[in-house]
């Protein structure tokens, strides 16, 4: 249930847009030795995996990046450091298309495409059987991770999971980000979401499937615009509406009955703090730590640019650490 973070930076990192382009803005931390594979779908599409330290026995995390993440992504970089620290074994999963190599079919990947992760963690099972298997998701990630617990109950083949500012109500959050700074960080995504499918499809191809230009598609203004004109098309919803009702994991946390901790930062800047979870929506497998201050997959303890310590990770691998 909800309990308070133990979460306090310094008082010149406290504001929430800093947290948030704090660990960016800090040097690379180095990559361990990864070892690429290609996990085939049911649907005739592929998902590439990053493994650390795959022939090895011990407790495994399973990495799920959010919107438009991928190996450059800070919060991962850190946590595959700490996971190689530790002598674990790791496994960094790309969603559709953001492995370096478009996915073959017109879907795209999106918040609620839990049916992936589901695919993603049989694979994991059946090529290493690890007694003790650990997820953890960030934003987007996040958000399908819970939406996955819930959907599976007793059969998630888990041991636990954590999930970090999650969207849980996209709806709202798909407003939020509208709204005053925040449109610089919505302004960065979703021209990268919008290059993403221009380079997917020709400009004949965006007229027959989308029924847009090239033009038109440069042209979207919001996430609500795109998930009606874009993300429905291409995945078989009725429009944004249906796509966020669907996918939203607030719909499915009453359902998780693995333990999972979920980390939340009330001046999130991607989104309202109306969307946190209650007591009564939550089931009593979950934890949910909330701190005043954190930002946007922030959470950042340490004054130094080249520091690789950060309250995440270390709270994460700590939640786990009760179950070995």
């Amino acid at each position: 249930m909800r309990k308070e973070s133990d979460f306090n930076p310094p008082w010149w990192l406290s504001n929430r847009h800093l947290q948030t382009f704090w660990a960016p803005l800090s040097p690379k931390i180095p990559l361990p030795n990864l070892e690429r594979q290609r996990v085939e779908l049911d649907d005739g599409d592929f998902i590439d995996i990053d493994w650390l330290n795959p022939s090895r026995h011990a407790p495994t995390v399973v990495l799920l990046h959010g919107l438009e993440g991928g190996i450059d992504s800070p919060y991962l970089r850190r946590m595959l450091f700490k996971i190689h620290q530790r002598r674990w074994r790791g496994v960094l999963v790309y969603w559709r298309g953001c492995s370096g190599e478009m996915n073959r079919l017109d879907k795209t990947y999106h918040s609620g495409r839990s049916e992936d992760l589901h695919q993603v963690m049989q694979h994991i099972q059946n090529e290493k059987n690890p007694e003790k298997l650990f997820v953890a998701g960030y934003s987007l990630g996040a958000n399908i991770l819970l939406k996955w617990l819930g959907e599976q109950g007793d059969r998630a083949n888990i041991t636990a999971g954590c999930a970090v500012s999650t969207p849980f109500n996209l709806s709202v959050c798909a407003d939020s980000i509208d709204q005053g700074f925040s449109k610089i960080y919505k302004h960065y995504l979703l021209t990268a979401l919008k290059r993403k499918i221009a380079s997917k499809f020709t400009a004949d191809e965006l007229l027959k499937k989308l029924n847009l230009t090239l033009k038109d598609l440069m042209l979207i203004g919001s996430f609500r615009e795109f998930d009606n004109r874009v993300t429905s098309r291409l995945n078989e919803f009725d429009d944004a509406e249906d796509y966020y009702r669907t996918a939203s994991s607030i719909y499915y946390l009453k359902t998780i009955t693995k333990p999972a901790l979920v980390l939340h930062a009330e001046d999130d800047p991607f989104m309202s703090p109306e969307i946190i979870p209650k007591d009564k929506q939550m089931s009593e497998s979950l934890e949910l730590r909330v701190s005043a201050h954190g930002g946007h997959v922030g959470f950042v303890n340490e004054a130094s640019l080249s520091n690789a310590s950060f309250f995440l990770e270390k709270t994460i691998l700590d939640y786990f650490d009760r179950f070995l």
